[in-house]
């Protein structure tokens, strides 16, 4: 029953926005309305708790967090969104709905699924963040039923994720069996001079093979040349990135790359 002005949320963080959100379907009696015994159940349920992922692909200065709209919702869902460190602020992200296509691009943030149409996520950026700081994110879904909420408690250095490498192309070397790589580092990371990235580079047989991947010194530059391959094989070859001092997770691989290999 939702009859207070304010609804606390387990133990760090108040959101009196739920109320507000319920108070246009409460019966003048201040309790839920109920729903007719024939109606389909997920008429009568509170929504889920939203299963959220953050991460950030710009450190430090943001962070994304995102999750999906749940299947065969039949009742609207509100989203609040905060997040505040300790002793300070409590600050609103603004969640708003956006559709992932099944096969992103490499430059894209968001994560994709297998299947052929597109799905539909929530998003939400985390702005103005500071280095070695705990944070404390509250997701809360709300429907005229009632509310579920996601808490978490992180730092940015704890879900770093650059995204993919860009531009990744793979040439023969002329009269030798080598083949050069080359890629552009992720548009979306915040400041290379002061936060650089390292690469990884994975290469093998087409269809079959154990993959072979190579660490590139901190500072090399955006290409390696792989040598000593096989006349006649077809590679595949993908490049991932991630930050210098192994904070955080690296990024998904790009997208592969086939090359075929002279037969003599």
């Amino acid at each position: 029953m939702y009859v207070q002005h304010c609804v606390c949320v387990l133990f760090w963080l108040c959101v009196c926005a739920v109320v507000t959100l319920l108070s246009g379907v409460l019966s003048s009696d201040g309790t839920v309305p109920t729903v007719p015994s024939g109606e389909n159940r997920a008429e009568r349920d509170p929504p889920s708790p939203p299963e959220v992922r953050c991460w950030s692909p710009s450190y430090p200065f943001k962070a994304l967090c995102s999750w999906p709209e749940p299947p065969q919702t039949q009742l609207p869902i509100q989203y609040i969104a905060t997040y505040s460190m300790k002793g300070g602020e409590i600050q609103q992200c603004h969640p708003y709905p956006t559709s992932v296509h099944p096969l992103p691009s490499p430059e894209s943030s968001l994560p994709g699924v297998n299947g052929s149409s597109p799905w539909a996520r929530w998003l939400c950026v985390l702005k103005g963040l500071k280095l070695y700081t705990s944070y404390k994110l509250n997701i809360t879904g709300v429907n005229r039923m009632g509310s579920a909420s996601h808490l978490q408690a992180f730092t940015v250095e704890d879900i770093v994720k650059p995204d993919p490498p860009v531009n990744v192309t793979v040439q023969v070397v002329p009269g030798k069996l080598s083949l050069l790589v080359k890629w552009a580092p992720p548009p979306s990371w915040s400041d290379r001079t002061l936060f650089p990235l390292k690469y990884q580079i994975r290469y093998h047989w087409d269809n079959k093979g154990t993959p072979h991947e190579i660490t590139l010194d901190p500072f090399e530059d955006t290409k390696k040349v792989l040598p000593r391959l096989s006349p006649g094989r077809s590679y595949l070859v993908q490049v991932c990135s991630m930050e210098l001092m192994g904070l955080g997770q690296s990024s998904d691989w790009s997208l592969p790359v086939t090359v075929t290999m002279p037969a003599h």
